[in-house]
């Protein structure tokens, strides 16, 4: 197998992992004391960080889409800032 076919082989199945309904888990519910990018605002696929504070004043750090990262502020309760 060659170079090129191999790169088609490796990026086909990863947009069928993605088309396939992979989702990021539901973090758990508390108040947002952190928001943060993990990567160079130049790669093509950051991911992007929450930090909340639980009831019990664990701090959970998790993943999260963008929408919900641009939806939630800090001193907002988590996941009520991604019902909007």
């Amino acid at each position: 197998m060659n170079r090129r076919t191999y790169a088609a082989l490796v990026m086909t199945t990863g947009a069928v992992a993605l088309l396939a309904g992979c989702s990021l888990p539901d973090g758990p519910a508390g108040v947002v004391v952190a928001k943060a990018q993990r990567t160079p605002p130049a790669s093509a696929t950051r991911p992007y960080f929450l930090t909340v504070r639980t009831a019990d004043g664990d701090r959970k750090d998790f993943q999260v889409y963008i929408d919900d990262f641009d939806s939630c502020s800090i001193g907002e309760r988590y996941p009520a800032c991604t019902k909007s």
